[in-house]
């Protein structure tokens, strides 16, 4: 009798024990830890003056981070840029503040935000706010934030140099954004815009070729009319100027990570030449062609070199990470030569490594449930084998 019960009860904690492995096979112990479904991150500004582990470190200035570790419900982050943590860092160059009010870069309307879903793919844009529909689709709508005061109708402005110096720019920038994918299949990609770009140029090495020029302008307006040589030896030129010196009509023909100030000199020189080949009368200024040769041959190539010397705009930049990440950055900064004082990721978007929705972990809240209903059910029937084994063995006898 009792090697029967016995081999009834082993029987019994057999078919238990099979289960309850197949259940521990389908749920993730504590030490195996659930991979992440999707990320992404959008991130208003990063620097070289500090690293990404620093600015991590600040809660205020991760970005808008979204992390979907099990693909229960898609996971949205919509994070404002906090000004007052960032220019609290205190970050300067050449005793300028980098960031904020009278700073060299300063943000309008623009904000961060990422989403990363249940299905695996992910999304995120950073920039001004106004371009967030076009970037991520209709209806995604975007917190906005401020760093400083950019000039009316910008969304970035870049203020570098003085009168003083071989060269000044003040670079106003509509529209700045930036947003990156990555869908359920894996593929990765990046947009971003720059609708409009007004830059002022100025510095000793372009004035005192303008000064001549506009005095051997001067006798066409003697009897009114205005000079275009502006007195305070700058010339403006446009996103359209500094296309046409680069010899394309869309942004997009560019290659990504184009410096557009390598165009500048072009511009400037083409821009002004233009201008003053226009005026009515102007071939009764015997001096007027010399100076333009001047500006072509010796003022071009020297503020192209000083321009390089100071800073440089580098637009969609694209970024592939060791571990899968992928970053479209819509302007990149650099200031000094080749951005050896520190370079400024302005709207960066960030998707990625995304396990995709296979590596969801089977235990969820709902599938807990389930499991856990599963584990009574086993209990629940041997408790009633051994006793259906009692029952025949006691009639048995």
């Amino acid at each position: 009798m009792t090697r029967h019960t016995l081999a009834a009860t082993s029987a019994g904690v057999a078919s238990a024990t099979a289960l309850g492995v197949a259940l521990t096979l389908l749920i993730p112990t504590a030490a195996q830890a659930a991979p992440v479904v999707s990320q992404a991150n959008g991130r208003l500004v990063s620097t070289t003056l500090l690293t990404t582990g620093t600015l991590d470190s600040i809660a205020s200035l991760r970005g808008a981070s979204a992390v979907n570790a099990d693909g229960s419900a898609d996971v949205v982050a919509n994070t404002p840029l906090d000004a007052t943590a960032l220019q609290s860092v205190g970050l300067q160059s050449g005793g300028v503040n980098l960031f904020g009010n009278n700073g060299i870069i300063q943000l309008g309307a623009v904000g961060q935000y990422a989403v990363a879903n249940a299905d695996g793919s992910s999304a995120a844009f950073s920039g001004a706010v106004s371009q967030a529909p076009s970037l991520l689709g209709a209806g995604v709508t975007v917190t906005p934030s401020t760093l400083g005061a950019p000039a009316a109708n910008s969304n970035a402005q870049l203020r570098v140099g003085s009168a003083t110096a071989p060269v000044s720019l003040d670079a106003r920038i509509g529209a700045l954004a930036a947003s990156a994918t990555q869908d359920v299949s894996g593929n990765q990609s990046g947009q971003y815009t720059l609708s409009t770009l007004d830059l002022t140029v100025g510095g000793t090495v372009l004035s005192p070729t303008l000064a001549s020029l506009r005095t051997a302008l001067a006798p066409l307006f003697v009897l009114g009319g205005t000079n275009p040589i502006n007195a305070d030896g700058t010339v403006q030129v446009t996103l359209a100027d500094i296309l046409a010196a680069a010899g394309v009509s869309d942004l997009n023909q560019l290659p990504a990570g184009t410096n557009l100030l390598q165009y500048v000199p072009a511009a400037v020189v083409a821009k002004v030449t233009s201008t003053v080949n226009a005026l009515p009368g102007i071939g009764n200024l015997s001096l007027v062609p010399g100076l333009l040769a001047t500006l072509t041959n010796t003022v071009q190539p020297a503020l192209g070199t000083a321009i390089d010397a100071l800073a440089q705009l580098n637009v969609n930049v694209k970024t592939n990470g060791a571990d899968g990440a992928f970053t479209e950055t819509a302007l990149r900064v650099g200031l000094l030569n080749a951005g050896a004082l520190t370079t400024v990721d302005i709207a960066s978007a960030t998707v990625g490594p995304n396990a995709g929705r296979a590596a969801v972990p089977i235990v969820n809240p709902a599938s807990a449930g389930i499991a856990g209903g599963v584990g009574l059910l086993v209990a629940a029937a041997f408790a009633l084998t051994v006793v259906r084994r009692r029952q025949a063995l006691a009639v048995a006898r």
